[in-house]
C-alpha cells in the first residue's frame, strides 16, 4: 500500500475524532444556548435541570454525535465495499481498510485513544 495513501486514511479519521467533541454538551452544563428569541425554549428548560440531569443530557447530546459520525463513516465503508465510491486528496485515493476494518472500526478505536495498528510496538 502507498504510504501517502495511508496517511490521508490515518489523517481523515484523526481529523474525524478531533471533530468529535460537540458544542452542545459545553452549552448544557454551561450558560445555555445564545440569548435569542429562537433558544428561549431550550433555555428556559435547561435552567430548571438539576447538574446531574444536565450531565445526562450533555451525555445523550455526545452520544447523539457519535452516534452520527459513526453512522456516516459505516455508509462511507459500505459505499467504498460494495459501489466503487472512492476518497481521493490532492489526486491520491485514500486506503481502503488499511487495517482489515472499516473506518467507524478505526474511528472508535482512535477516539478511545489506540495507536494505529502499525504503531503497535
Amino acid at each position: 500500500m502507498e504510504k501517502q495513501a495511508l496517511d490521508i486514511y490515518k489523517e481523515f479519521i484523526d481529523d474525524l475524532v478531533e471533530l468529535r467533541p460537540s458544542v452542545y454538551p459545553r452549552r448544557i452544563m454551561g450558560n445555555g444556548w445564545p440569548k435569542t428569541v429562537e433558544n428561549e425554549k431550550i433555555n428556559n428548560v435547561l435552567s430548571e435541570l438539576t447538574k446531574e440531569q444536565k450531565e445526562v443530557v450533555a451525555l445523550i447530546a455526545q452520544l447523539a454525535r457519535d452516534g452520527g459520525i459513526h453512522d456516516v463513516l459505516v455508509y462511507l465503508t459500505d459505499q467504498i465495499n460494495l459501489e466503487g465510491f472512492e476518497i481521493v486528496k490532492n489526486g491520491i485515493k485514500m486506503a481502503t481498510e488499511p487495517f482489515e476494518s472499516g473506518m467507524h472500526y478505526d474511528w472508535v478505536c482512535r477516539r478511545e485513544g489506540d495507536s494505529w495498528p502499525d504503531q503497535d510496538n
